[in-house]
């Protein structure tokens, strides 16, 4: 077990949530520049959140018609529902009225949050790259991708280029991707994405771009390409998997709790094999006010886990012990440290050497801090090379349009991009097999994972991913 929750308050007015950039480096890791976080940086990154209108109302089973009587009869609006779990997004609700409702037998009452889950691209000065390449790869093997050769040593060190021809390439599998959205009509992502299971997941829309699945920020199609692109610019790691996009954080990297649950819940619904969250933030578990929150978020990743989709998340990119973090002052990383979810770690290069070691932002730790470690990045430290970040491509409605042609590329670090190539795995596992649980595609990516000389299993987890052995699972 990651993570012990306390028992649940019966109102959660008093939440606080620390969020800091696990989805990127602090300063974006994009600029040649940048600098790697360190520990003390990470910590000036924390922020509490801002709770919104909306409250997360959690009922007794079967309830569901008194529970939406008693909130009308407080004059409020159930804005969605997600009957199953006996859950309701609630708006309109006063401070009163959300006390009143929690002393109602069996309701627990708990106010959602808006929080910075990856940067801001406002903080990001982004590093571009034009394809010129335009035929889409023939088959699986990706390795004519323009800039596969140059820049893109994560496959080569996960074996994930060697795993291209003898697998199925993730063929019949679906990843969704719960991040800003993703760019369907990129050049390396064309056909790619599932339209019929993608969609806008935010309730409450801050921005326009909130109400379409399209990518104004940059995170998710960076992300998503990773996993399956067409092969023009980059490579991917399932080229032959299928795509879905749930766009659960706005153009400015926030979103709320209420989404990303809904989020996971809706993956789930729409049969994802895989999903992946390359987002997270902190959470004080030892505050018996978050408990709420947290058992709602734990009830829908067991729920959706159980039901076959491997969860996989970035492990966030403090630098931090988790496990010491915990004990000191009792927070954990969110969702990378809930249980059945894979969280992941990042591995980066200096110079183009050393493609193993774990960079100084990736968090780590046993209790669930990480469980295995892929490529995330380890661009802009001094005297590094452009090469030593991670490539992928950039969505032609981020940065203002700088790259509405829809063949640019960016160069990122983080464990954001760490976690797409154990979420692509995880498709290839599945496709070579046939039907598993989830619980046997987590285990063949774990068992498989290859041992670091030296790695401590605080800072690797099982180790690092290794993509062609775990194509050879049986399934069992």
């Amino acid at each position: 077990m990651k993570l012990q929750l306390m028992s649940i308050a019966r109102l959660g007015s008093a939440l606080v949530v620390v969020a800091v950039l696990a989805a990127c480096s602090k300063d974006g890791g994009l600029a040649p520049s940048a600098q790697p976080v360190a520990p003390s940086d990470a910590a000036l990154a924390f922020d509490k959140g801002t709770p919104t209108a909306t409250y997360l109302v959690k009922f007794k089973s079967g309830g569901i018609t008194a529970a939406r009587a008693s909130v009308a009869s407080l004059g409020a609006t159930v804005g969605r529902e997600i009957g199953s779990y006996n859950l309701l997004y609630v708006t309109g609700l006063s401070d009163a009225a959300a006390a009143s409702l929690a002393t109602q037998p069996g309701m627990t009452v708990v106010r959602d949050r808006l929080v910075q889950w990856v940067p801001n691209p406002s903080t990001v000065a982004p590093t571009f790259l034009q394809a010129t390449n335009a035929p889409k790869a023939s088959g699986t093997n990706q390795s004519g991708a323009q800039f596969f050769s140059t820049y893109q040593w994560g496959l080569k060190v996960t074996r994930a280029d060697q795993t291209w021809t003898p697998s199925n390439g993730g063929g019949g599998e679906t990843v969704c991707v719960l991040d800003t959205g993703i760019d369907p009509g990129h050049n390396d992502l064309v056909g790619a994405v599932d339209l019929s299971r993608s969609f806008s997941a935010i309730l409450v829309p801050r921005f326009a771009s909130d109400l379409v699945l399209d990518d104004y920020h940059f995170h998710g199609s960076f992300t998503a390409a990773q996993i399956r692109s067409n092969g023009i610019g980059t490579a991917s790691v399932a080229p032959n998997s299928t795509l879905c996009a749930i766009k659960v954080l706005s153009e400015d990297g926030g979103g709320t709790f209420g989404d990303i649950i809904f989020g996971i819940f809706v993956a789930g619904k729409l049969g994802a094999d895989v999903i992946n969250m390359s987002l997270g933030g902190y959470i004080q578990a030892t505050d018996p006010a978050n408990a709420p929150l947290l058992t709602i978020l734990q009830e829908i990743i067991d729920g959706t886990r159980n039901n076959g989709t491997v969860i996989v998340a970035a492990s966030g990119n403090g630098g931090f012990n988790m496990a010491d973090l915990f004990a000191l002052i009792g927070f954990i990383h969110v969702p990378s440290m809930m249980n059945n979810v894979l969280s992941v770690g990042a591995t980066g290069p200096y110079q183009q050497q050393n493609f193993d070691q774990v960079t100084a932002y990736s968090n780590y730790g046993t209790g669930g801090g990480v469980d295995v470690v892929a490529p995330g990045g380890n661009g802009g430290l001094p005297g590094g090379v452009l090469a030593d970040f991670q490539l992928s491509v950039c969505s032609r409605f981020a940065f203002g349009g700088a790259c509405a042609a829809g063949n640019f590329y960016l160069f990122g670090n983080g464990t954001s991009f760490a976690s797409p190539m154990v979420a692509g795995a995880a498709a290839v596992v599945e496709s070579n097999v046939g039907s598993m649980t989830a619980a046997a595609v987590e285990k063949c990516l774990l068992t498989t994972a290859s041992y670091i000389n030296g790695g401590t299993l605080s800072k690797y987890g099982k180790g690092r991913l290794d993509v062609r052995a775990a194509s050879k699972c049986s399934g069992k």
